[in-house]
């Protein structure tokens, strides 16, 4: 599937939410409480999106993909590692420097759009744009139950530290995954220069 990857701007912000709540919604039936995924509003998310944009945007990029319709059919945001999140178990980060290492907040791609390389498109985008901030390792979390986390497999991210967070009072847990050199992680996946984004 054909995508271009742009920086968001408040102009995507529906866009963004629709792929957001669509994909909670899909993915995690049965893994989150059912009151959290209908409570979810295509509304509250294009306003919470906007606000990220407007506010954080410049510290937390926000990348988004389109089709050739111009939708927007996925999305990822990173930057700096919260190290605070650090586990303690997690030899990746604990044996580098957490100043160089960077963190994919989130990635979805729209339930409709899935299984046609736009995760994969995104995901080299998204360690273009930390490499440009001179990040050279990454890491991304994942739900544990998350059928999701096998393409970060796939991608070459290596399974490196487990932790639970509560989230709307259940215990969920959850994976990490790292990978140490983003330049041979971008050229693994074929996109050691995925298009440009501004």
């Amino acid at each position: 599937m054909a995508v271009t990857i742009h920086k968001a701007n408040i102009a995507h912000a529906r866009g963004i939410a629709r792929v957001y709540v669509d994909a909670w919604r899909s993915t995690y039936a049965g893994l989150l409480p059912a009151r959290a995924l209908t409570g979810m509003s295509h509304d509250r998310q294009t306003v919470e999106w906007a606000h990220q944009i407007r506010h954080k945007g410049l510290h937390c990029p926000i990348l988004v993909a389109h089709d050739e319709t111009g939708s927007v059919v996925g999305m990822t945001s990173f930057g700096r590692a919260r190290l605070e999140d650090r586990p303690a178990s997690a030899p990746f980060l604990a044996s580098g420097d957490g100043n160089g290492t960077g963190e994919v907040f989130t990635l979805y791609v729209h339930p409709d759009r899935q299984d046609r390389g736009v995760g994969r498109v995104l995901l080299g985008a998204a360690f273009e744009g930390l490499r440009a901030k001179g990040l050279n390792r990454a890491y991304v979390w994942v739900l544990g139950d998350n059928p999701a986390r096998y393409f970060y497999e796939r991608m070459g991210g290596r399974y490196v530290a487990d932790r639970e967070e509560d989230l709307w009072g259940v215990a969920v847990a959850q994976a990490a995954y790292g990978w140490t050199d983003l330049a041979a992680a971008q050229a693994r996946l074929g996109l050691v220069r995925p298009a440009r984004f501004g």
